[in-house]
């Protein structure tokens, strides 16, 4: 019974990272309670949502798959042009 409550609190570490990076917690809750080593090592490596990165004013270059800022016009590390996304100034 207390490993039953031990891989439930396990599982809210990948969940908890994954929450961090835009993914939905509970699915990453079962995922971690099921396969933890797996888990965690997924939600270390993956990237951050798109969302997330534009509340913080970048985004990925849609060629080398990079973060930029929204306002660039090339990419500094593909050197592909680029159409700047708006940018809403509060």
């Amino acid at each position: 019974m207390e490993l039953f409550f031990v891989v439930l609190l396990l599982g809210l570490l990948p969940a908890y990272i994954a929450t961090g990076k835009g993914r939905n917690f509970l699915v990453w809750w079962v995922y971690g309670m099921l396969l933890l080593p797996f888990a965690i090592f997924h939600a270390i490596a993956m990237r951050p949502a798109e969302k997330n990165l534009i509340f913080y004013g970048m985004r990925y270059c849609p060629h080398c798959r990079k973060t930029i800022t929204l306002e660039s016009t090339e990419c500094e590390f593909c050197h592909e042009k680029l159409e700047p996304l708006p940018v809403e100034k509060d």
